[in-house]
């Protein structure tokens, strides 16, 4: 990247730092406490997944909630939060956490207008995507790490569409940390290994997690059964969240089965859509797709998880760039989207929240996809970009087919 790219990165990690840190007085306490507590109790050898051990550390930052807020994620993810824990200023750290945070969305999105075909000079197009983007806003607020998700599904396929499989498995192991909203992205990576009799990927992700999961188990040898005794506790019922949480809150609260419902259709359309493309599979085409219904259908997720939904978005974003008549659109649906997440977490929370934003981003990439394809019915030529080449090719009658 040019000099004023990278000049263009510290300024949004220095503004984001400067944000943070002048409302960090006037908010509460949100997710970001539930990192820096374990991240202290694993370098003070005690259970980072111990709800009593949590609630205490958390009551005495001035945590009111009846549940403590608990870092569900495996313990190959804990090794990450270490640094938080030779921290002794919780503030310090916030800044720390945001400008990493901003650091890896700024990254990722660059590397996926790259990998999408986009033109370098219209690189800035992807922050501004990014910053109209309501998932985006509800991460950083909360500091979650959605950023890091991220870098790992933009790492994979940065990396895969230059043939570094093992590395691309490597990257893809960081969606392990959440393996619930990708559990479609996986299925799919299984079947693709399947198809192509090609083991890298699956062997590079394994060693990823197993280099995690040891330098956690360095610090804390009963981490294992520890984590496996909070997932099957009560604590994980407690919250509703995603297209299951609608159905747990229309249905029954205590109906636990409706919250893994959503999932059957996700994986029938995963099966449907392999099928028909399964011959000519490209991931850096077919991910966006299979990810945002992936997201939709997981068992669980918040509005802040969908931060790597960027990946079709942004997708979409470098066609319009190069597609005068679908700016217009696709601007005031990106706008709407925002608002109508915004509406919703608002009056009604983060599960009907969360559903109303992936399905936003469905419905736009499916009248993206019809769009395109009337274009080249009615003989429209239309310069876009391929990302198999990230050369410009010309839509038309005559054109090679949109993959």
């Amino acid at each position: 990247m040019r000099s004023s790219q990278w000049a263009g990165i510290a300024l949004a990690i220095a503004a984001s730092v400067g944000v943070t840190a002048l409302i960090f007085p006037y908010v509460p306490l949100h997710d970001f406490v539930e990192y820096w507590t374990a991240a202290h109790a694993l370098v003070n050898h005690q259970d980072p997944y111990s709800i009593a051990a949590m609630m205490k550390l958390q009551q005495a930052m001035g945590w009111s909630e009846p549940q403590p807020l608990m870092v569900m994620s495996p313990p190959q993810f804990l090794p990450f939060l270490i640094p938080l824990g030779f921290m002794h200023s919780y503030l310090l750290a916030r800044l720390f956490w945001s400008a990493l945070s901003v650091g890896m969305l700024v990254v990722s999105v660059f590397a996926l207008w790259d990998i999408y075909g986009g033109a370098a000079g219209q690189r800035w197009i992807s922050l501004g995507v990014a910053a109209l983007f309501y998932p985006v806003w509800h991460c950083l607020a909360v500091a979650q790490i959605g950023p890091l998700l991220l870098l790992g599904v933009a790492g994979f396929l940065w990396l895969e569409r230059r043939g570094h499989l093992f590395l691309a498995g490597g990257a893809v192991a960081l969606t392990t940390f959440k393996p619930h909203l990708f559990y479609l992205v996986w299925l799919a990576l299984l079947l693709w290994s399947i198809e192509r009799r090609e083991l890298r990927v699956l062997l590079g992700a394994a060693v990823g997690v197993c280099v995690g999961m040891g330098a956690a188990l360095m610090m804390d040898h009963a981490l294992l059964s520890q984590y496996a005794a909070l997932v099957s506790s009560d604590y994980v019922w407690e919250f509703t969240s995603g297209a299951g949480g609608v159905l747990r809150l229309l249905l029954g609260h205590k109906s636990h089965a409706l919250q893994f419902a959503p999932m059957l259709p996700g994986i029938v359309a995963l099966a449907w859509y392999w099928r028909k493309h399964r011959r000519d599979w490209q991931w850096s085409d077919h991910l966006p797709l299979m990810l945002t219904v992936s997201i939709l259908t997981a068992a669980y997720g918040w509005p802040f998880d969908e931060v790597v939904l960027l990946v079709a978005v942004v997708m979409v974003a470098v066609r319009c760039a190069s597609s005068p008549p679908m700016r217009k659109p696709a601007t005031a649906w990106l706008i709407g989207n925002f608002l109508a997440s915004l509406a919703v977490v608002l009056r009604y929370g983060d599960a009907p929240g969360m559903t109303v934003c992936a399905i936003g981003v469905l419905s736009y990439l499916i009248f993206n996809a019809a769009a395109l394809r009337q274009n080249r019915e009615t003989g429209t030529a239309e310069e876009i970009y391929s990302p198999a080449s990230a050369t410009p090719v010309l839509h038309g009658p005559t054109a090679t087919p949109e993959p």
